[in-house]
């Protein structure tokens, strides 16, 4: 995405790239000198807020699949004319950007704890959604490379696919290797790039050149970085999946090599060079273009197979509408190669795109591909999956207030964004393009319910395409099963557990499992869990509403804007100087965990304590303050925040707790604990 312009360059911590297990249960990270970290899912489940987790990279070494497995892929794909082909038949798609299948999901907002590799369980979470959407193409959008000022004191590698010109960490690229082998599983084909000019914040054509002391701009002109760049394409195509035991170059899976993410300054002759060479190592796959806006040349190369447009309402010369523009692009190609649209943002801004209008408009645009001929396809901008330790993965799109990347089958927490409708809009239209009624959508798996501490807290992977989950807990793990909650979405909690069983008690001894649902029915139950011997209960406010507080103050709002600012965490409660909200619990607190935000000067929240509701104690609490970095550019680019965490003991006999606001301050998460 290129209407996201970085500010600065990001320096990921360093991580070791060791070889990683999961065979779900919690995760165990070992490294050849040695290091174990607690999982993230453990840490979460016994309620820790906000907690910074030990990383040694998240790279499995254990396939996501059976290196057996055959692949649903017959044929590469090839160019006739401005047409792509599958064998005999004319290979039409809708697809979706996927740049979290081989990035650390936090390319943008530097949170250490979470720059690392996807799991295998995650990808192939992201590649049931494709499959249930019928998805056929998902693109990467970069490969990134560390930085020369990011050296590990140890002296082992960073997560990066590429350590430096020539160099190379092939424990990270075994996530590339399952990549593929899930693709070629589900079927699905996959754009890969190289590089990235926009949106470089993992390490791109800038970084390339800062190895050799040059600047960025001299990387398109200068031999050594032609020649560093050309080193990491022959790694990359003569790399063997040790999955599959297929070499990249002559994988089926593979739709086209693309230079890299909207490298708009590339001129000419390095494309054609650039091109020349990728054709000489494999002729096999297509080679795709990357400037990408609307207007810019459009030369044609006899090694570039396939050219590009990206469309978003806040790029200029679009008020024609996003069909015409296409029009006035094929237009140019004269019929003598296809154009795809690499990315496209249908995000609400109030004016060409509003919450009325959105989905009529999409309708249109994706009709116009499906019968446009020249257009063999379109990819959303941006999906995300499930979350290894539970919920979803979130990627704030920082150019508009209340819009994150999607996520199936489509949640109400995104209704700002009309987020079910588009996301059922995108699989009829897949269906249709390639000339398949749509059928119904699949029953889910079972989720895999994560282990649960003496504070029952709950968290569950989820199933693809689940809209909700039934929660049931039983005294005996063979039952009988009485259901706790119906209709709990996983989509409304980010990075923290998802459901809190406030009707336990301590002392009580529970068993729990989950079943997933949507439209179509109801999952076998997840695998049980217990017995958990419950030792105190939490009762949880994520300020989605106000619904768990006892009373509040009439300032107080809600807000879900701009959550890059917010470390991505979804709501919060909004107030100034005199504001309050009060909640109370049917037995005697024993402590209480507060999440806030300030934006500039921070003034303390007051937390007070309460026997009656009407004389308050006021606590003391211990706090942790923790600077956010700026996200790098849209509306919210260069403003930050200050996440502060308060933990308290509460006097004894005290059910009420009253948070005070002293200044301007978003209240974000509330943990009331008691017996």
């Amino acid at each position: 995405m290129s209407h996201v312009k970085p500010v600065r360059k990001f320096r990921p911590t360093s991580h070791t790239a060791g070889p990683q297990t999961r065979r779900g249960g919690p995760a165990e990270c070992v490294s050849t000198k040695g290091c174990a970290v607690p999982s993230r899912a453990t840490m979460l489940l016994l309620g820790l807020v906000g907690v910074t987790s030990l990383l040694c990279g998240a790279v499995q070494a254990e396939a996501a699949v059976p290196a057996t497995m055959p692949s649903r892929l017959r044929n590469f794909i090839t160019r006739q004319g401005n047409r792509l082909m599958d064998g005999e038949r004319e290979f039409r798609f809708i697809g979706a950007n996927m740049p979290g299948l081989i990035l650390p999901y936090d390319w943008t907002l530097y949170l250490p704890e979470r720059l690392h590799l996807p799991t295998a369980w995650e990808q192939e979470d992201g590649f049931k959604t494709l499959d249930q959407m019928n998805l056929r193409v998902v693109r990467l959008w970069n490969l990134p490379i560390r930085s020369p000022n990011d050296k590990p004191a140890d002296g082992r590698l960073t997560w990066h696919y590429v350590q430096g010109p020539g160099q190379f960490n092939d424990e990270s690229f075994k996530v590339v290797d399952s990549l593929l082998a899930l693709a070629n599983r589900y079927g699905v084909r996959v754009m890969f790039d190289f590089t990235a000019e926009s949106g470089d914040y993992l390490g791109g054509i800038g970084t390339y050149a800062a190895h050799r002391g040059k600047k960025a701009g001299q990387f398109y002109t200068d031999p050594q970085l032609k020649e560093d760049y050309k080193a990491t394409v022959r790694y990359v195509l003569g790399r063997t999946n040790t999955i599959s035991g297929v070499p990249y170059k002559e994988d089926k899976a593979i739709l086209a090599w693309q230079f890299g993410n909207e490298m708009h300054g590339a001129p000419t002759p390095w494309l054609a060079e650039m091109a020349a060479y990728i054709k000489s190592l494999d002729a096999n796959h297509l080679v795709a273009e990357t400037r990408h806006r609307p207007g810019t040349p459009l030369d044609i190369d006899p090694n570039i197979d396939l050219y590009t447009r990206h469309l978003y309402g806040n790029y200029p010369g679009l008020g024609g509408g996003w069909p015409k523009s296409c029009r006035e692009e094929l237009a140019k190609l004269k019929g003598q190669r296809p154009l795809f649209i690499g990315e496209f943002g249908p995000y609400i801004d109030g004016k060409s795109l509003t919450q009325e209008n959105v989905q009529d408009r999409m309708r249109e645009f994706l009709d116009y591909v499906r019968g446009e001929d020249g257009v063999p396809g379109a990819l959303i901008w941006s999906m995300y999956f499930h979350h290894n330790d539970g919920g979803f993965y979130w990627h704030q799109i920082m150019t508009y207030p209340a819009v994150w990347s999607y996520h199936w089958p489509g949640f109400p927490s995104a209704d700002a964004q009309r987020e079910q409708g588009l996301m059922s809009l995108m699989r009829e239209a897949a269906f249709k393009t390639q000339g398949l009624p749509v059928p119904a959508v699949p029953v889910p798996d079972a989720p895999e319910l994560l282990p649960i501490g003496d504070v029952p807290l709950l968290s569950w992977r989820g199933s693809a395409g689940a809209t909700d989950y039934d929660i049931e807990r039983a005294a005996h793990a063979a039952g009988p099963w009485t259901t706790l909650a119906a209709g709990v979405c996983d989509a409304d909690v980010a990075y923290r557990p998802l459901y809190s069983d406030t009707n336990a008690a301590a002392g009580q001894t529970w068993f729990y499992r989950v079943t997933a649902r949507n439209v179509s029915g109801a999952s076998k139950p997840s695998n049980t869990v217990g017995p958990v011997v419950v030792k105190r209960v939490c009762l949880v406010d994520e300020l989605q509403d106000f619904s768990r507080a006892k009373a509040k103050s009439a300032g107080l709002t809600l807000n879900n804007a701009y959550n890059a600012l917010y470390a991505e965490y979804l709501f919060r409660a909004k107030g100034d100087a005199g504001d309050w909200i009060t909640y109370q619990v049917p037995a005697p607190l024993e402590s209480v965990k507060v999440v806030a935000f300030f934006a500039r000067d921070i003034a303390d929240l007051s937390l007070e304590s309460s026997t009656d509701g009407t004389d308050f104690t006021i606590l003391k609490p211990t706090r942790k303050e923790r600077r956010l970095p700026a996200p790098p550019g849209g509306a919210a680019g260069g403003q930050r925040r200050t996440m502060i965490e308060y933990d308290c003991a509460v006097p004894a006999g005290n059910q009420q707790l009253k948070i005070v606001w002293k200044g301007p301050a978003e209240l974000d998460r509330v943990e009331l604990y008691h017996r």
